[in-house]
């Protein structure tokens, strides 16, 4: 019997550990669903710290899964497990009678559920755990080894949360992720706008062009915005379509792109839309006949021989190499983290 509560308990925290690590991957768009709860629940005050509370429990929901998995301090683990999966189904009981037009979020941008099915997986995952942990009784004590698991898979999820707030998400599964069709994009469609509010949307749909998203020109700080200008003449010399998109509200960035080249490139648009072609604040998304093909972070914008490259390479090649190569570091990290904490 006590193997059967130990397999209960490691499928909920398989769960819990698949969905923080998908939502670690993608810090962005993690705060932008907690800043979606926030404005349902009214505490919108609560909006500016909203990135900090989602990588918190992200990371907090991550290592409660090791931590089930491993079997370290099973009692404490099974009594906070409990109230956290106690929260999220009440959380989504009121959701499914509100029914209000946002994402649950439960596995980032992943696995998207409707609030039904939402809240039926919170009953099952209710119900997986009382039989693991009910009645409240001594669990008995891991192997000593399982300690050094859980330390090991705890270090790498906190590397692994660096390098996310750090970078652009391994896997894309946003509205514009890679191979997507931006004329296929109903429900957000790429839309933005010059200096006199007319929408220039069918400059991204031709030929090479490499867009610069600037979704908070305010943050970007005196050394990347020169850096950025860098890129977008470094672009335009290689031949590409340069687009630098600003939030609707440029601010500073003006006074950085008063040079008549840069500012003719420069164009406005939704903050959040903005997020969701490129999760990082001055990265480049590089799209060809209206298809995104490959994206970089602010910080690690392609150089010059890159982008020789990538001007003459078949951007369809690029697109497969790209997008296959994110997914398979994230699947290969989740596998070690899997290993780590079960056979170790």
């Amino acid at each position: 019997m006590k193997g059967f509560n130990r397999i209960c308990a490691c499928i909920v925290g398989l769960v819990f550990l698949v969905a923080g690590l998908l939502k670690l991957m993608d810090p962005v768009g993690a705060r932008l669903v907690l800043q979606d709860y926030f404005a349902f629940f009214h505490i919108g005050f609560l909006r500016s710290a909203a990135g900090l509370f989602a990588v918190f429990f992200a990371l907090a929901e991550s290592m409660i899964g090791a931590a089930l998995i491993t079997g370290v301090w099973r009692r404490i683990v099974a009594l906070v497990s409990g109230c956290l999966l106690a929260f999220f189904t009440l959380l989504t009981l009121i959701i499914l009678i509100a029914n209000p037009a946002m994402d649950c979020g439960c596995f980032g941008q992943a696995i998207k559920l409707s609030h039904g099915a939402t809240f039926v997986k919170n009953l099952l995952l209710c119900g997986i755990w009382g039989l693991a942990f009910l009645p409240l009784r001594d669990y008995g004590q891991p192997q000593k080894v399982k300690f050094v698991s859980f330390s090991i898979a705890g270090i790498s999820i906190l590397l692994f949360t660096l390098y996310s707030c750090l970078s652009i998400p391994l896997a894309d599964y946003a509205s514009f992720k890679p191979g997507t069709e931006l004329e296929q994009v109903t429900e957000t469609p790429l839309s933005f706008y010059d200096a006199s509010g007319n929408y220039v949307d069918e400059l991204a749909l031709e030929g090479k062009v490499m867009i610069v998203s600037v979704p908070r020109p305010d943050k970007l700080g005196a050394g990347n915005l020169k850096r950025m200008s860098a890129f977008v003449r470094r672009a335009s010399a290689a031949g590409f379509r340069t687009i630098l998109l600003a939030a609707s509200a440029p601010g500073e960035i003006e006074n950085e792109l008063a040079a008549p080249d840069l500012l003719g490139m420069t164009y406005f648009a939704d903050p959040r839309l903005l997020l969701t072609l490129n999760r990082s604040n001055g990265g480049v998304s590089y799209i060809f006949d209206g298809q995104v093909i490959a994206k970089w972070a602010a910080g690690s914008r392609p150089d010059a021989g890159t982008l020789a490259e990538l001007q003459d390479a078949d951007p369809l090649e690029t697109l497969v190499r790209t997008k296959n190569s994110g997914k398979l570091k994230f699947q290969a990290f989740l596998l070690y983290v899997s290993a780590v904490i079960l056979l170790l």
